[in-house]
């Protein structure tokens, strides 16, 4: 198999510790100054979108279980403002080391036990100026889904432009398995890779990814969700032959992966559910429907069970849009993409919600609140071995901590 070792020192992907503190973004300062420094105005290019009428049914009410109470309001915010949308994690359980990924392509380990700061950092790129605003990130990349893996230990992270890398922070080296717009290996009329998006490895030592779109990137996953068709697709990959399969395809914005006893839960953001798949079978069922919100990293619990963060609770406002589609088509021609992420927070609900579902029988077994939404935008809840709840978020300035 051909390899690419890098090694971080000699192209300084590596961060030197002294640098460490530029990665620090004040929390308003930076959102507006990127809006300035862009100069994002109320009219951009019109992205070729086909916009139709949809309605999503009516979501589980908050009642037994999804009772709202105030559980996650009780989480800690650490690292606060030193950081800038972690949105996945992964725990060492032997070190307590802690690893995400952040908007402006840093992946990071962090103490979050003795030191409370970052130790390390890496940019799968040797670019300057990722800042993680809009245009700089299709170069700088996005770091997103990462698991340690669980024989070598070694960090693999999925980037959403750059493609699967591992990182061995012990020897400070870089692996890239492939790149971004990879080729589809068994399929010569397959869209290339768009926007690589959550994994989990399989027992037979493959991986089995999600890509969100085939037609819109990460920084445009907006579009996507307003366009409500199914661009996502799931796919297979096999670092000894290099081979990256189709699965599975047709989804609405699939998200989240997590693999169970040979099954793959795979958060359907789109359309608010989780699916089950089987790859040895290639049966796919819907396990747990009409969510309250928008799923994205499922995880595993300790007891089997399934973390399911809520990105964003549903409202009335989400099928009044979707009833409109030239009301969606006029927003995205006529608004710059950056106005139109401004206009769909200001439609979101900040409520904060996370689930805890039966691996099983798909029943939601408990779910943790925040209706003031100090910690909202949840896309990854991952247990830390201590017996806490680790919170990330893709638009959040800080990770939450909340002792179960």
């Amino acid at each position: 198999m051909a390899e690419v070792v890098v090694d971080c020192k000699d192209v300084g992907n590596f961060v030197p510790d002294d640098q460490l503190a530029d990665i620090v973004f004040p929390r308003y300062e930076k959102q507006w100054n990127t809006l300035i420094d862009e100069r994002i105005y109320i009219t951009g290019k019109a992205r070729e979108t086909g916009h139709h009428s949809f309605r999503l049914h009516p979501p589980l009410p908050f009642e037994n279980e999804l009772l709202p109470n105030k559980r996650l309001e009780k989480a800690e915010l650490l690292l606060e403002d030193q950081i800038y949308g972690p949105e996945s994690i992964a725990v060492n359980q032997k070190t307590g080391m802690v690893y995400t990924g952040l908007k402006t392509g840093l992946i990071c380990e962090i103490d979050l036990d003795k030191k409370m700061k970052i130790l390390r950092a890496v940019r799968l790129t040797s670019l300057e100026g990722c800042d993680g605003s809009y245009h700089s990130m299709t170069r700088c990349g996005r770091p997103l889904g990462m698991r340690l893996h669980p024989l070598t230990g070694e960090l693999y992270v999925l980037d959403a432009y750059l493609g699967l890398f591992s990182i061995n922070w012990e020897t400070e080296k870089v692996r890239q398995y492939f790149a971004g717009g990879a080729a589809i290996t068994n399929d010569d009329s397959a869209i290339p890779t768009r926007y690589l998006n959550d994994f989990d490895f399989l027992p037979d030592g493959n991986l089995v990814i999600s890509e969100s779109s085939t037609k819109f990137d990460d920084r445009d996953f907006i579009y996507d969700l307003l366009e409500h068709r199914p661009n996502g697709r799931i796919l297979a990959y096999n670092p000894e032959t290099e081979e990256l399969k189709v699965l599975k395809g047709d989804l609405y914005f699939p998200n989240g992966i997590e693999a169970i006893r040979g099954k793959v839960f795979i958060a359907e953001m789109g359309k608010a559910r989780i699916l089950r798949f089987s790859p040895s079978s290639g049966n796919l069922s819907v396990f747990v429907d009409n969510l309250p919100g928008y799923p994205d990293n499922i995880r595993r619990a300790r007891d089997g069970s399934l973390w399911v963060p809520i990105a964003a609770t549903r409202s009335e406002a989400d099928n009044w849009l979707a009833a409109r589609p030239s009301l969606r088509s006029l927003m995205t021609k006529l608004l710059s993409p950056q106005m139109v992420h401004i206009v769909a927070e200001w439609m979101a609900n900040k409520y904060g919600l996370v689930l805890k579902v039966d691996s099983e029988t798909g029943k939601i077994i408990e779910s943790l609140h925040d209706p003031s939404g100090r910690v909202s935008d949840v896309s990854t809840a991952i247990e830390d071995g201590q017996g806490n709840l680790l919170m990330g978020s893709d638009a959040n300035y800080y990770l939450a901590r909340l002792k179960l």
